[in-house]
Parts: structure tokens; sequence; C-alpha cells
């Protein structure tokens, strides 16, 4: 491996060495492309030089810039939604020009997967990349009528869960705290709304979305799986614009529009109250059951003049989530009633600056705070445990295009305060004792570089490296434990206090990254890339499905840090002009210090988490094919997952070793995963559209036998993991019915019906056990927990004016 990457570092600075020595026969062609009514500018235009078979994509601000050489050159402007435009432009020094592309209301003839170009997936050096557009995600059926962003990445080769109506998504063997999820550059910690049957993203707000898991760019750092990209939509320059929807679940409303001529602002909100549906169930438990959400997104826009541009962007998001009863064993309480409550608020500011036309920088301040609780007004048992994450970031990156290279480098500072926990009586009648753990503070430091250069007309490198440093620092106790024995409350022989700031130890290193492209010929290429990713901040638990009140540790002494490296291949394949795309990918990533849970672990309040986890190393490989259809009336998608992931805990103690000290699957290890996704446009007013999902079940502990003790029976359990729930499998289908597209009226709007697990199939959640005494005879009944076990229509009203 290491001879392999001096080659192709070799490689790559002689052919940087060869494009700068050529760069001065180039001359730089830039432009802005806008919308021919609105005037606004349009991002993710196509600019494509037919004669060369290169191009690039618009910025947010319209923009784009390339270098041609001396000649005629013709040139394609195209996007989705739009009618293109050809130029034929003549190029013998710096040119500038402006476009204006029309609507297009002819049928629908594509359903777009990515804003790029139409065969960005054969010529782009991109491995493992999905880029999503809203346009594609309303289409697809949804539960009770909510597009879903994070629902819609379930889809896509790679990415499962563990059930239905949890939160996260597990990405080729990683686990869910192993994404890095980022709403307009400020992280999100919990997606969900509703304990994960919503995700928190408002579909009106959001502008596109990039999904990497596999060659990762230089610039993004801090998780060891994926990246999920996100941004919110510009402002409208034009005219005040509203829109919104109606639906079972929730109520959305978006205003966005000028201030003035500089000065633009978008405001979203979306709210929910859905006890009346809880109401209907025939559980007494689930009628009690209340819940309620709401979010809002707001950006500001404001254009300094051609060179400068400062954003604004504001999001709060809260969740309440009560229910009738609730035995929170983590906390030895038996409580009548629990209430969750978790909540996000974000705020980031970005300027943009253009030094030149082919340099430019992007600085951006992050604020983040995220807040937990779980929480019960029983008298006897009342008590409150919040939890908080506190982010805060200041990056600069910039971008530099230098003939045929183009170059990112920047550095970013991060400060994290957790706060795990404090409990707390809420009335002098409660028997809860309080208790309250100790603050985590940290700060990493990170710093990248990358290029990528077109070296001829076949090969395409993308060269990174990252370099990242934590801190671990106080003010915080240390605890020093008996040597020759399992870490335990009762090994701990002394503590060390290490006052506000100081150090108190400290992990870094290398994060390389390169992805190679050779196009075999026009219509097919082949990709190889490698990744390293380091990740000083993770969720410590020993449930499946992720909770809002799940503490999360940062890197110290006993807990390292999680460094990841990837390696992935993949063939990729157009057929027909670009209306069918073939790819195959395959995977192999390796882990180091992966956290698990010892038996019987009590991990929530334990102040000493060292003594309730272990740590060890993982594997994961797969293959990921798809097929999809970009062209036509029915369009989408077919994709099919294999992969294994696999973890081993080391300890130096056989009565700590899980199943025996070897390799078991991870909790979301789920070998075939099979995926449709089709789109039938049947006019310009109707299309139909289904999601047919298929999955193996995920592994789970079942007791193997039971023993009896002190007048119970206890059951008895071996190897982790090595027994899997029933496969799981369900079929969506959605009718959307849009407003004619010759009519001219302000008020426009849209009916969508969807239903959700049309053949109403019991898919299980769980297989749990419970003991069936009788007076010479003991065993255990076995149940199913299901989620979703029924049918669910729904209907939406969308609308715009």
């Amino acid at each position: 491996m290491r001879n392999l990457l001096k080659v192709l570092l070799a490689c790559v600075l002689l052919s940087v060495l060869t494009s700068f020595l050529s760069v001065a026969q180039n001359f730089p062609f830039s432009g802005t492309v806008k919308n021919s009514v609105s005037g606004a500018p349009l991002e993710g235009v196509n600019v494509y030089v037919t004669n060369l078979s290169t191009g690039v994509v618009t910025d947010s601000a319209g923009y784009f810039i390339m270098f041609l050489p001396q000649g005629v050159h013709a040139v394609e402007f195209s996007s989705v939604g739009f009618e293109s435009k050809r130029r034929n432009v003549p190029v013998h020094r710096a040119m500038t020009i402006n476009i204006d592309l029309d609507e297009s209301s002819q049928l629908l003839q594509e359903v777009s997967v990515s804003g790029q170009a139409e065969d960005h997936n054969i010529s782009s050096v991109e491995l493992g990349v999905s880029k999503m557009s809203m346009k594609t995600i309303e289409k697809m059926p949804t539960f009770m009528g909510e597009v879903d962003v994070m629902k819609s990445l379930l889809m896509l080769p790679g990415v499962t869960t563990v059930g239905e109506g949890t939160t996260g998504i597990n990405v080729r063997g990683g686990n869910i705290d192993q994404n890095l999820i980022l709403l307009d550059d400020a992280p999100v910690f919990n997606s969900s709304h509703l304990m994960g049957l919503f995700s928190v993203f408002n579909p009106d707000v959001v502008r596109d979305i990039s999904f990497y898991r596999g060659a990762i760019p230089a610039q993004y750092g801090g998780r060891a799986s994926s990246v999920l990209d996100i941004k919110i939509r510009t402002p409208e320059t034009d005219q005040i614009k509203a829109q919104g929807g109606v639906g079972i679940i929730a109520n959305r409303l978006l205003l966005e529009g000028p201030v003035n001529k500089k000065v633009s602002f978008l405001l979203g909100g979306r709210a929910s109250f859905p006890n009346y549906i809880f109401k209907l169930a025939p559980n007494k438990a689930i009628q009690d059951t209340r819940a309620n959400f709401y979010d809002v997104t707001a950006k500001v826009l404001y254009q300094v003049d051609d060179d400068n541009k400062i954003q604004l962007s504001l999001y709060r998001s809260v969740d309440r989530f009560k229910l009738a009863s609730d035995s929170l064993s983590a906390l030895e309480v038996n409580a009548t009633s629990s209430q969750y409550d978790w909540e996000t608020t974000n705020a980031t500011v970005r300027w943009d600056h253009a030094f030149s036309p082919d340099f430019i920088a992007n600085v951006v301040g992050v604020y983040s705070d995220y807040n937990a609780s779980i929480s019960s007004l029983v008298p006897a048992v009342g008590f409150e445990l919040p939890s908080a994450i506190k982010y805060r970031k200041a990056k600069a990156d910039f971008s530099w295009l230098k003939g045929s290279h183009t170059i990112m480098f920047g550095g970013a500072g991060t400060q994290y305060i957790l706060e795990p926990g404090h409990l707390q009586p809420t009335s002098s009648e409660s028997n809860i004792n309080e208790q309250l753990l100790q603050n985590e503070y940290g700060l990493e430091l990170a710093g990248f570089a990358s290029d990528e250069l077109i070296v001829n007309t076949k090969l395409t490198v993308m060269a990174g490296l990252r370099y990242s440093y934590f801190q671990n620092m106080g003010d915080r106790d240390v605890y020093s434990y008996q040597p020759g024995v399992p870490y335990s409350h009762e090994s701990m022989v002394d503590t060390t206090h290490y006052s506000k700031g100081e150090r108190i130890n400290s992990y870094g290193g290398a994060e390389p990254r390169l992805s190679l492209k050779y196009s075999l010929n026009p219509t097919a290429s082949v990709k190889l890339g490698y990744n390293r990713m380091r990740q000083y901040l993770q969720i410590i638990s020993n449930t499946t499905a992720s909770m809002p009140i799940d503490r999360w540790q940062l890197s110290n002494p006993y807990s390292k840090p999680i460094i990841a490296d990837q390696v992935s291949v993949g063939y990729f394949k157009n057929l027909r002009e670009n209306v069918y795309e073939l790819s195959a990918e395959a995977f192999y990533k390796t882990t180091q210090n992966l956290s698990d849970y010892k038996d019987g672990a009590d991990l929530l309040l334990n102040p000493a988490l060292e003594t309730a986890i272990l740590h060890g190393n993982g594997f994961a490989y797969g293959v990921e094919l798809q097929a999809k259809k970009n062209m036509g009336r029915l369009t989408g998608w077919l994709s099919y997952t294999y992969s294994q992931a696999r973890i081993r805990t080391k300890t130096d103690f056989i009565e700590e070793q899980i199943s025996n000290g070897n390799y078991y699957p991870t909790n979301f290890n789920k070998p075939h995963i099979l995926n449709l996704s089709a789109i039938f446009k049947q006019s310009a007013r109707v299309s139909f559209s289904a999601n047919f999902t298929y999955s193996s079940g995920r592994p789970t502990t079942y007791p193997l036998d039971k023993y009896y003790y002190h007048g119970a029976y206890v059951p008895y359990y071996e190897n982790r993991n090595q027994f899997r729930i029933p496969d799981y499998h369900r079929l969506d289908l959605a009718m959307t019915i849009d407003d004619k597209p010759s009519r001219q009226a302000k008020w426009k709007g849209s009916w969508v019906f969807s239903i959700y697990n049309v053949y109403a199939r019991k898919n299980a959640y769980s297989i749990f056990f419970k003991p069936n005494n009788q007076l010479y005879y003991v065993h255990a009944d076995v149940y199913k927990l299901s989620i979703f076990g029924s049918i669910f229509p729904s209907i939406t009203y969308n609308f715009t004016f």
C-alpha cells in the first residue's frame, strides 16, 4: 500500500508540473446564469464544453469559471426544469458571458438524483457520493405524507437503519454517531422528530443534499463513516413569495423575498400536534401519549457587492414526547409517565469573498447547542435529567482554480462542552437522590489541502491531506485504577484533578484522502478511493435504537478516538446517451477503538464510563449495485447491497470478554438490502411513485437457557448477536396532482396522496420473551414488537403564491 501511494503521489506531482507549464495557453471563461423570469441566480447549472468533453457547475450565486484553450468552443448550458441553451464562444482572451435560462413547461423527462452534468457519474472523480434534489425527494412516497430527507437516504445503496421509528442511519458498517450531519455548516446531533418518526429538516427550505460515504473530500472531518451536507435554499431576490403545506401530521409555511436590492430573506416554519391521532388507537397507553414538535429555519443574504456576500442561517427545533407509562430501568425508576424533551439551536454566519474570479474564500462561524432531558412529575419519583452538547467552530476555506487544477485548503478550530447529565428531584416528596456528572471539555484543530487535477482526458486525480489534533481538557477529575484487574468502582485507587483549561491528554494524526478516475471510453470509467477519518466524539449506549438522552463522550485517557480506513473501487457505465446509469462499488473498511458495553453495564449515570465499556476493532466490507433511469416518463433506480460488519473487543480479563473474544456482528449488520424507487409521469399534472424495500433482519441476542436463582428464573445469554429477527420488507405508493403548468394564477396548489406499508406487513422491530410460570412447568412466551404494523394512508396539500 505504501509503494502504491508513493507511485500515485509521484504521478500527481509530475502532472502538476506539466499542467503549470501549459497553463499560459489557457484563458479564463466565466459568467453568471440566471432565471429569465425572476432574474434569480441559478445554482447547479451544467456548463459543458462539448468539443472538449469538460464542464463545470454554477455555484449558489449562479457563477462559473473555467479555463479554455484558444479557439471557438461550443458551450451548452442546461439544468433540470429549464430549456437548454447553446453558444459558440470564441476564446482568445479572458471572456465573460451572462446567460438567462427559460423555465421548461414540457412534460417532465427526468428525475434528478444529482445536480451535476448528465454524465457526472462517469466523468467526475467522486466515488461513493449521492446528490439528491428536493424535486426527487418530494415525489417519493412518505410516511403520513411528510417529505423526509433522512428517510429518503434509506433508499440509497449502503444505507440502513435498525428499524422503523428510529433516529439515525447506519452507513457501510458504521454506528449512527459516525455520520456527520450538517445544515449550512452547523452540526445536527439528533436528526429526528417524534422519537424517530420524522427528520428535523423542513423540506421547503432545503436546496440540495450531498451524501458522502466513499472517498470523502479533505475539507470534511470528525466522523468515521459518512458526511451528509444539507444546504438551505438561497432566498428569492426578485419578489416576495410564499409556499407551504397542510398534512395529517404537520403544517408548513415558508416566506421569502427581497428586503431591498442587497438584502433578501427566507423564513420557514413547521409544526405538528398529532395527539388526536393517538386517541384513535385502541390501546389505552397509546391514547394517553402526548407529542408535538416545531422547527423554524431562517436565512438572510446580504449581497455586499460582486465580490462579497454574507449569509446568516438560523435553525431552531423543539420536541416534546410524553409516554403514558415507562420503566426507566437505567435510572432504577418505575414511573407511571415519562416525558422526553430535546431541542437544537444552530446559528451560522458565512462570508464569501472573491479575491479574483479564480480565487475565492469562505469564512464561517458556527454556534450549536443541543439540549435533551427526561423527566417525571409523579410526586414519589419526580425527577429531571437534563444533558447538553455545546459546539463552537470557526473555519476558513479557500478554493483556487489554476488551469487544470482545483485547489482547496483551509483550517478550523472547534470547541466542545459536554454536559452528560444532572439528575435532580422535582419536589420534596420525591425519593430521587441528586447526582451531577462531570462536564467534558475538548478542543479540536484541523487543517487540510487538496488538489483535483485533470491529468488528461482519461485520468483525473484528487489528492488531499487533513491533519487533526484533539485536546481533552479540565475542569474535571480523572480516576486511576489498580493494575492487573478490570476497571471498576471497587478497583479505583486515586483521583487527579485538572483545572479549567489544563490539558489532560491529546490525540492527533494525518488523514490522507485519494481518489482516482480513469475513463475507459466516453461512456464508462473506473474509480479508486481511499480515506482515513478520525472521530473524537461518540455515543456510548447499550440500546439498539438511539434515544434523545443518549450519552455522548469525548476522547479521553481511557477512550481513544475512532480511526477508520476505507478503500473503495467502482465501475460506472452510461447507456443510451446517459438515459441509463449502471454502477458497481465495492468497499473494505477497518475501524479502530470502537466502544461496546460490558454485559449488564450501567451507562446513563455512571460517573466513570471506563468501568462499563470495552474497546476493540472492527471491519466491514460490501458490494453496492445500482441501475438508474434518468429520462422518460418512467424514472427511478434499483439498488442491491451485500455487506457484513463485525466487531471484536480486546480485554485481558476472561470475565469481561464478549463472545469469547471472537468477532461478532454489529447491532445494525444487515447482509442483504434491496431498494426500488420509481416515478411515473402520466401527464404534466399527474405522477405516480412507488418505493419497495427489503432487508435482512438485524442481529439480536436470545437467551439459550435459564437457571433458578433465589426464587426466580434468570435467562442465560452466551454469544452476542448470533440470531436475527425476521426479514423486513415494505411497499409504499403515492400519487401527486399538480396545477396545470399553463395556469397563470399566483396561487398554485398540488395534492399528494400516499399509502405507507401497502400490504400492512407487521415487520418485527424486536423479538422478546416473557416467562410464563405454571405450577410444575416454566416456559417463556415469544412476542414480536412491530412499530408500524398496519397500512397508513395520508393526504397532503401543498401550495405556493
